[in-house]
């Protein structure tokens, strides 16, 4: 092979190889307040959410509206009573508007929207 041969293949594979290359999971800290909330009649969205007053961080493998699912249909790491108590927790942040932080996993989702873990209100 050629050198130039080679210089065609490095690029080549300099090109394609991110292409293939999995996402990197993200789990962030996100220091805000709560816009609006959201409950379902069905588990669509897992049930609640939680739209947050600021954008997400780029960061995070995540939509670019700032809601975020609680997962109240128990599907991810929660059960169905914790998840309705952070979003508890999420509605006295909202109607005292008092801050939250947020701690959010882009790997787990509902319709696209990430999980929040957890929800502190500060």
């Amino acid at each position: 092979m050629d050198k130039s041969m080679l210089k065609v293949l490095a690029v080549a594979v300099v090109v394609v190889l991110p292409l293939h290359i999995p996402s990197v999971a993200a789990t962030m800290w996100i220091q805000t307040t709560v816009s609006r909330t959201m409950v379902g009649a069905d588990d669509k969205f897992g049930g609640c959410m939680v739209q947050l007053a600021d954008a997400l961080p780029s960061e995070l493998d995540c939509p670019d509206q700032p809601w975020v699912t609680l997962s109240c249909s128990g599907d991810h790491v929660t059960s169905k009573a914790n998840a309705m108590r952070m979003l508890d927790s999420a509605q006295m942040a909202f109607f005292t508007g008092r801050q939250v932080r947020v701690y959010i996993d882009d790997q787990r989702k509902h319709n696209g929207f990430c999980f929040a873990y957890r929800v502190d209100v500060l």
